[in-house]
């Protein structure tokens, strides 16, 4: 499988704290492009913050090319009880629209599998189910997808919660 058009010209690297602002940038433009900008609440120090924690509380890979950042992937390493493992859990995985096409995602994805095989862990993520080309682009990986659906509970709604 071939991973990029142009291996020269981009590269993947692991995020840093002092990419912060950076990923900020990214993440509100992939939550606008998802039209759930509204609901972004990430702040530079906060993920400044995870970024530098040993261990990390967040982890990135961004890709870079001729003009710039044009991708990101952000994650976590979790223990899941029910398999008895650590686990990736890629929370975002985003390209410009600028530099769609040119096999980025797959390098960010190779980039986890890189991260999951030296870890000896699995790669979990959600996605929304209405996104085709995204469950296309995971199948082609090999990926699988499970039946179980997704709750949250927002900090407000809790609180209304433990106030009944």
């Amino acid at each position: 499988m071939r991973f990029v058009k142009h291996p020269d010209s981009y590269r993947v690297r692991v995020a840093t704290a002092e990419d912060a602002p950076l990923l900020l940038s990214l993440l509100r433009e992939f939550a606008e492009y998802q039209g759930l900008g509204q609901y972004m609440r990430a702040t530079e120090p906060r993920l400044r913050e995870a970024l530098a924690a040993q261990p990390p509380m967040l982890r990135g890979a961004l890709v870079e090319g001729p003009d710039g950042v044009v991708g990101f992937a952000s994650y976590t390493v979790d223990f899941m009880p029910w398999v008895d493992s650590r686990v990736l859990r890629l929370d975002d995985l985003y390209v410009r629209q600028s530099a769609r096409g040119l096999g980025l995602g797959l390098a960010l994805m190779r980039h986890l599998a890189e991260v999951g095989s030296a870890e000896g862990v699995s790669v979990r993520w959600e996605m929304y189910p209405d996104n085709d080309s995204a469950r296309a682009f995971y199948k082609r990986l090999g990926a699988t997808s499970g039946e179980k659906t997704v709750f949250r509970w927002a900090p407000e709604v809790m609180r209304e919660f433990l106030k009944e």
